[in-house]
């Protein structure tokens, strides 16, 4: 892992030797499992995780971000443009955080209530379903080799229009709006996309499909319903 933060001396730790009190230390803080869900589910600046996190203050943020990485799972990039841009992303450690909020996904399936895709749109706004529902619904192994990149513009969401879902690496890569070119081009409804997403029709009969459609198949059968 990488240096510690300025704040460190402030983190509580168990001071326990135990692996498990260990990564408690790292991802036990209030917010922190939250931000990084966040960063797997295509957010990248510091506005947008800010506004998706309710209830988070600024401070505890920036707070969080330093400490994520110092510890070596998150990256932070400076862009020098005008104004200038600051975007965060997840480091392969960073990435190995998945399986824990997978587990916490079935866990709540099973001890809490059933959250289906369904259940999912009907409480969340379709921004927020646009990016979960296809990063938790992800197979990576089934990505081995794989490397397309997939525009989905929505026609009938207002908090959402375009999104590109960019696979490699064995990792899906969701980000607000056009992200260069895409191999494929899909045009269509919030419901189209999910029935896409969900394996229910080829991405051709889910909408306007631009590209070949062997790379949305491909795409498609990395997924599986939430």
């Amino acid at each position: 892992m990488g240096q510690r933060s300025d704040s460190e001396a402030g983190r509580k730790s168990y001071n326990h030797p135990c692996v498990i009190a260990q990564t408690l230390d790292i991802l036990g803080d209030r917010w922190t499992l939250l931000i990084l869900r966040d960063l797997m589910t295509g957010l990248h600046r510091y506005s947008d995780i800010l506004e998706n996190c309710s209830g988070m203050s600024p401070n505890v943020l920036s707070d969080r971000l330093k400490r994520l990485e110092a510890d070596g799972l998150v990256h932070r990039e400076y862009h020098r443009e005008l104004p200038p841009r600051v975007e965060y992303s997840l480091t392969e450690a960073g990435w190995h955080v998945r399986p824990i909020l997978m587990a916490l996904l079935d866990w709540g399936r099973e001890h809490l209530r059933d959250f289906d895709p369904e259940t999912v749109r009907a409480e969340f706004s379709t921004d927020f379903a646009m990016r979960v529902i296809p990063a938790f619904s992800f197979h990576p192994e089934r990505a081995a080799g794989l490397a397309a990149t997939m525009a989905i513009e929505i026609t009938d969401c207002n908090d959402c229009n375009t999104w590109t879902f960019d696979i490699h690496d064995g990792h899906i890569h969701p980000r607000r709006r056009m992200n260069g070119l895409a191999d494929v081009l899909l045009k269509t409804t919030a419901d189209g996309f999910f029935s896409f997403v969900q394996g229910r029709a080829p991405a051709e009969q889910c909408g306007e499909l631009a590209g070949p459609a062997e790379v949305a198949a491909a795409i498609q059968a990395c997924f599986n319903p939430l």
